[in-house]
């Protein structure tokens, strides 16, 4: 059943999600006890595999997933289990990597309370751009940074459509996004 779901997938995302329906989270459409329709989109499951000994007992399996952004695991797992005409959930998910970020550098809770504790949390946290690593940096002039800064949108920049990390002299400033000639803010940075 595993290679029925890797690959380009359509996928319905669970009624109890963060996303947006008509302007409010479905979760909360959802609690307030309203039919909450959610869209079909396509993810990308890259691999999709049974952990060894794992088959030995169907009633409960260890699977191990490599999937694009946007993927719910649990609504996987729920298509998996209809797919073989039975039910199924979640017991536990573990995140292993996250866009540049791996279980190795990881600080467990207790880890991260004891350096508050200490006044040492500092030495803990990385800087801004380690989680902006794969968006292509925009540098900008100090005028247009100041704009940025203000939230006012810019046009004339010369750059791919998409999104950027505008920097002045490698500060981050924001992140932008450059659509139909205009940069506007998505997220503006106080530093």
């Amino acid at each position: 059943m595993l290679p029925r779901f890797t690959g380009a997938i359509e996928q319905v995302p669970p009624v109890y999600s963060a996303l947006k329906v008509d302007g409010r989270r479905a979760y909360a459409l959802a609690r307030a006890g309203e039919a909450v329709e959610m869209k079909s989109r396509q993810v990308t499951i890259h691999s999709l595999t049974l952990l060894p000994g794992a088959a030995e007992d169907l009633e409960q399996v260890t699977l191990t997933a490599r999937v694009s952004k946007g993927t719910y695991i649990r609504s996987l797992a729920r298509d998996i289990a209809h797919a073989l005409n039975t039910v199924g959930h979640v017991t536990m998910l573990r995140r292993t990597k996250a866009g540049p970020f791996t279980l190795e550098g990881a600080i467990s809770l207790d880890k991260l309370g004891e350096r508050a504790k200490a006044r040492s949390l500092e030495q803990a946290l990385l800087p801004l751009t380690a989680g902006l690593d794969d968006i292509p940096a925009l540098p900008v002039a100090p005028d247009q940074a100041r704009a940025l800064r203000e939230g006012r949108r810019l046009a004339g920049i010369a750059a791919k459509p998409g999104l950027h990390l505008a920097t002045d002299e490698s500060v981050p400033v924001a992140l932008v996004e450059l659509s139909e000639g205009e940069l506007r803010v998505v997220r503006g940075f106080n530093l």
